[in-house]
């Protein structure tokens, strides 16, 4: 079955057609380009008119929590630790089931808002998010990251647990086609040496990507520092566990030296600039990053640090938090921005090859929008607005692996009444019940 999209401003994510056409054959991208180039051999069995609306690759979630959607507003305030701290009541109860009632909250709103890639993080149900996520349509790269009991408060031991999990997440949907796992830990100041080398080791002999929060707060790295005598990046540098298949949280209190190792290494580096903003935590040095040729994705982080899934709000703070700290207004700009939105984010999580651009032979994951200009849309004015206008009203339709799972702002796949918050049973909140 093929399908000819038509009469679109196609961005590719690496050139713009303003009378564009992607044409789809078995969840691929076979032809993009100007509608007069299209080959007259390349005939379609449907066409779609989408009517002059804009076309993008899907945005690419590069680190979230959607097991935490069911608790957004649970904790406003504080640092990371004090937040942390406040939102330990909230969160200590929740069941496996909360955990699915989260991820299916999650998904909805990032398929609503032209996500369709997420890499999603948790401590327990390695395999809830991608059950839920193939479920309804949306690409995924979860799984779990252990932590040691003993640094992490009220912690419960959850290794090899989340290996076991992984294993089984992997056998029961590994063929599906659009859910992939990595082993993980969650940074280096809840985890021993030893079970970072674990885990690590754990993922090499999987083939699989390993993930970690880093250097997120200045004071986990004075807690590293004491306690190891080295910053997170050289502490986990030290320990061998930065290769091309580690991806790092965060990196906001990395210095020059760190950076190169990050590069020297090949990993990469997911920012979270709103979730940082909101916890304090300062501005990860993301021009510097990307100069020395670090990868760095773009994630949103969780609703209880974020309050919402949305790239776009996530596009335009990265580009003003580098300008504001550097006082420079082109230490980033708006194409800087969506690349780390599309194909930075997915080579983040080593899926370059598989979306982030809509080229012949990648998926055909791709968002429809509603923009327009008063004079009319050039290649520059689209992804201006992109990053610095519009918001998630103005997407229309979803598609991922060549199947609409968003059209008209509706879930094709899921029932949005199941979509919608619902008490929670047994975790309560000062002001509340959190839906």
């Amino acid at each position: 079955m093929s399908l000819l999209l038509h009469n679109a401003f196609v961005h590719t994510g690496e050139a713009a057609f303003a009378n564009g056409a992607i044409l789809i054959e078995d969840g691929r991208v076979a032809w993009s380009g100007a509608l007069a180039d299209l080959p007259p051999d390349r005939t379609a069995a449907t066409r779609r008119d989408l009517g002059g609306r804009v076309v993008i690759p899907g945005l690419v979630n590069a680190h979230t929590h959607g097991g935490l959607s069911a608790c957004r507003c649970a904790c406003d305030d504080g640092d990371l630790f004090q937040w942390a701290a406040a939102l330990r009541s909230q969160t200590s109860h929740l069941t496996i089931e909360d955990n699915r009632q989260g991820c299916r909250l999650a998904v909805a709103e990032m398929l609503r808002n032209g996500i369709t890639t997420a890499c999603d993080c948790t401590r327990y149900g390695a395999g809830v998010f991608a059950e839920v996520a193939s479920e309804m349509g949306l690409r995924s790269l979860s799984g779990a990251l252990a932590n040691s009991p003993e640094l992490r408060p009220a912690g419960r031991p959850n290794w090899p647990l989340a290996l076991d999990e992984t294993d089984e997440a992997m056998a029961r949907h590994g063929a599906d086609g659009l859910a992939r796992f990595y082993l993980g830990a969650h940074s280096p100041y809840s985890c021993t040496p030893d079970l970072l080398i674990e885990v690590k080791s754990a993922a090499r002999e999987r083939g699989l990507p390993f993930v970690i929060h880093a250097s997120e707060n200045r004071a986990e790295t004075r807690i590293t520092l004491e306690r190891y005598g080295a910053t997170p990046i050289r502490h986990l540098h030290r320990l061998g566990l930065l290769d091309r298949s580690t991806v790092l949280a965060h990196c906001v209190w990395v210095d020059e030296e760190e950076i190169d190792i990050l590069a020297e290494t090949g990993a990469a580096v997911v920012h979270n600039p709103a979730s940082n903003a909101k916890l304090a935590s300062g501005i990860a040095p993301v021009s510097a990053l990307r100069r020395a040729g670090v990868p760095v994705g773009l994630g949103t982080d969780s609703v209880v640090s974020n309050n919402r899934l949305d790239l776009f709000q996530e596009m335009k703070l990265a580009v003003l938090l580098q300008r504001v700290s550097s006082l420079d207004g082109f230490a980033m700009n708006a194409a800087d921005a969506f690349r780390m939105a599309t194909s930075e984010g997915a080579r983040t999580l080593g899926m370059e090859r598989e979306t982030g651009r809509l080229l012949p032979g990648m998926a055909a994951d791709l968002v429809v929008l509603e923009i327009d200009h008063p004079e009319g849309l050039t290649p520059e004015r689209v992804v201006s607005d992109l990053v610095y206008r519009i918001t998630p009203r103005e997407v229309r339709d979803v598609m991922v692996a060549g199947r609409f799972v968003v059209e008209h702002g509706a879930l094709t796949l899921a029932d949005d009444r199941e979509t919608r918050p619902s008490p929670r049973r047994g975790t309560s909140h000062p002001t509340g019940t959190i839906a």
